[in-house]
């Protein structure tokens, strides 16, 4: 009997089946090449794969009937004329016919569940035909853009978005680095997917925002709607409200749902640069990335800093004249070169 449940439960098998490419095809040729006994059970999987139309309602239990008879009918082995068969014989190819049914039902089962379990949540990343475009901001750049299906974009300092031309695939997905804001177009049909690292934020009609810092956190935070926050590494699986935050740790893969300031969060946006209990080197590169500029410390401060403070469209220099009376340290602009040096 063909063992093919482990080609319908790989998902890279699948995306080759369905969306194949050179290096796909490069890697499953190579593989049946070293596993020629399974060059059979890749024919009958990818017999069944592309034998399914997506989406569709479910049939009625008289069409299913009809399928099993036919494959039953399809299978059933004409009789030898003359002589008998053994009754070993006909036992066999009675189980053949039930495990290729079997087969047939579990590969409809995995793979329906694979694309259409849910389409808020699900971890579906489809590959599209598009040429993809990137959009990406320098050290001090703000950039406020619209994606082909009308979702308004905003990265803020050293980020980018890449995207497709065109949206052609079941999904709408993106892949960030750095931090974007996004207002979400409504589309029923055509979920929309941030990938960010291994993390995929799922929305339809939706406005929140994703910032991911250095390789490491990951913040999800929702303004309005909900969105699915899933990992595609894990089993792990976040929804959000209105008003909550998802704080992902990358190393530890874990994260936790808290409350967050809109302030805080999307002030950027506006030209609004909030602290609040913020450390030397939470405020080091806050400030590096928002003026676009270098900053080296020179000596260590007295104590670690917790510090709170507001700035709306304010200069450089201004927001370390003010820092500096409280922090205790003296500071030197250069063009893009700053120095903060502490008093001991």
């Amino acid at each position: 009997m063909s063992q093919i449940d482990d080609l319908l439960e790989n998902l890279e098998f699948i995306r080759w089946v369905k969306y194949p490419d050179d290096e796909l095809a490069t890697f499953w040729k190579s593989w049946m090449e070293a596993n020629p006994s399974r060059i059979a059970d890749v024919k009958f999987a990818r017999e069944i794969i592309l034998g399914l139309q997506f989406p569709s309602k479910s049939a009625p239990d008289a069409t299913k009937k009809e399928v099993l008879t036919r494959i039953l009918r399809e299978t059933e082995p004409q009789p030898e004329p003359d002589r008998l068969r053994p009754i070993h014989q006909t036992a066999a190819k009675t189980f053949w016919r039930i495990s290729r049914v079997a087969a047939i039902l579990v590969g409809v089962a995995l793979l329906f569940t694979f694309l259409f379990k849910q389409r808020v949540g699900e971890v579906v990343v489809q590959p599209v035909s598009s040429p993809w475009i990137v959009k990406a901001t320098n050290a001090g750049e703000k950039l406020n853009f619209r994606l082909p299906d009308q979702t308004i974009v905003w990265l803020n300092s050293g980020s980018s978005l890449e995207f497709p031309e065109t949206f052609d695939s079941t999904v709408r997905l993106v892949k960030l680095k750095g931090e974007g804001f996004f207002e979400v177009a409504e589309n029923a049909n055509q979920p929309f997917q941030v990938l960010s690292e291994n993390l995929i934020t799922t929305a339809l009609g939706t406005s929140f925002n994703i910032n991911i810092l250095q390789d490491q956190e990951i913040h999800v935070s929702l303004v309005t709607g909900k969105v699915a926050v899933s990992n595609r590494l894990d089993s792990l699986d976040f929804l959000l409200e209105p008003g909550q935050e998802l704080n992902y740790s990358v190393s530890g893969k874990e994260g936790n749902v808290t409350k967050f300031s809109e302030e805080s969060v999307l002030g950027w946006r506006f030209g609004k640069l909030v602290f609040t209990k913020s450390s030397l080197t939470e405020i080091k590169k806050t400030l590096e990335e928002w003026y676009g500029v270098k900053i080296q410390l020179v000596g260590k401060p007295g104590r670690e800093w917790q510090f709170n403070g507001r700035f709306e469209n304010q200069t450089l220099e201004n927001v370390l004249e003010s820092m500096s009376n409280i922090e205790n340290f003296t500071y030197k602009i250069d063009n893009k070169d700053v120095t903060l040096s502490f008093n001991q």
